[in-house]
């Protein structure tokens, strides 16, 4: 049904659109790459402030991803009438918090009505048109780095439904509230090939996409994935998202699990993340250098696994 729509809509300016499923899109303007997005989220916490600046680092992350800084930014505000102005207010001042550590401007934006409240951005970024990272960048013999630790959506699940409480929630809050400025940034720096962020799709759904885009295959240890210390004791209680099953049929005819993962395990791969890290492409000889700045940045950071001749799949050791 949007095939004809994006053929018509196609213009010579646009060097990243909806085709390749890339994080965002990029227009070129003159000598730079705008870049475009939108995103928001239903609550993560029961702290206003503290959601209000997730909501943000999640929605500026799809800049980031690209290889992109944000410029300024349009609020998208889904609110109950019943909320409490107090409470909206500071949903509002968490955001305005985060935007101003990124270094872009707020520029008004649009509210409506909701049964369920709902917070984010549209924003806009500038990249370098010739240095962009884009899903199609990933070269066979890459290694793979992810920034964030896995599991935010069966955390923040169970968070709701009382089966975990605040401060076991909290080392997921602090990787949520982390902005993916300063992953990018040394991505670019060590000349990264390809990026993505981990965020509704899992980390499956996000690096199937990496890897149609650039004709390769990834391949992941599953031991050597970070995930967050809850996590797997949840997934074992009975906690999931209703994401996880078409996450995992979305994924299912090209993944191949040679690592015989049990189902507990498995759920790790389909999670949903918000504000999640990013999923980096890079030559093997920078590796090790871009992981070292990581982690000297207090990033959870990990290589994951490495980039293999396609087809393009998703294959688990």
């Amino acid at each position: 049904m949007l095939g004809p729509l994006l053929r018509r809509t196609r213009n010579e300016a646009v060097l990243v659109g909806p085709e390749t499923g890339d994080d965002a899109g990029v227009f070129r303007l003159g000598d730079l790459g705008l870049v475009a997005t939108a995103d928001f989220i239903t609550p993560v916490c029961d702290e206003p402030r503290r959601f209000g600046r997730i909501a943000a680092a999640n929605s500026m992350s799809d800049v980031w991803a690209m290889g992109g800084r944000p410029l300024f930014a349009l609020n998208l505000c889904a609110f109950p009438v019943d909320a409490p102005a107090e409470t909206l207010a500071e949903i509002l001042e968490g955001a305005a918090d985060a935007l101003v550590e990124a270094g872009a401007a707020l520029l008004g934006g649009h509210t409506v009505k909701d049964r369920d409240l709902k917070y984010g951005l549209a924003v806009v970024g500038v990249a370098d048109p010739e240095n962009l990272l884009a899903h199609s960048g990933a070269r066979a013999g890459d290694r793979l780095l992810l920034t964030k630790p896995l599991g935010t959506g069966a955390m923040i699940n169970a968070f709701r439904i009382d089966r975990l409480d605040a401060e076991r929630l909290e080392p997921a809050l602090v990787e949520m509230e982390r902005l993916n400025a300063e992953a990018c940034r040394l991505a670019l720096l060590h000349g990264a090939s390809a990026a993505t962020d981990v965020t509704g799709f899992g980390l499956a759904g996000h690096g199937l996409g990496m890897a149609e885009a650039s004709g390769v295959a990834l391949r992941f240890v599953f031991d050597d994935l970070p995930r967050h210390e809850s996590y797997f004791d949840l997934v074992r209680a009975g906690v999931s998202t209703g994401c996880n099953g078409p996450n995992r049929r979305h994924t299912s005819s090209r993944l191949a699990d040679r690592r015989g993962l049990d189902p507990v395990e498995q759920e790790l791969l389909f999670d949903p993340q918000t504000s999640g890290g990013l999923l980096i492409s890079i030559a093997p000889e920078r590796a090790p250098r871009l992981l070292d700045d990581l982690l000297a940045t207090g990033h959870r950071a990990a290589e994951v696994g490495d980039v293999l001749a396609g087809p393009p799949r998703i294959e688990i050791v």
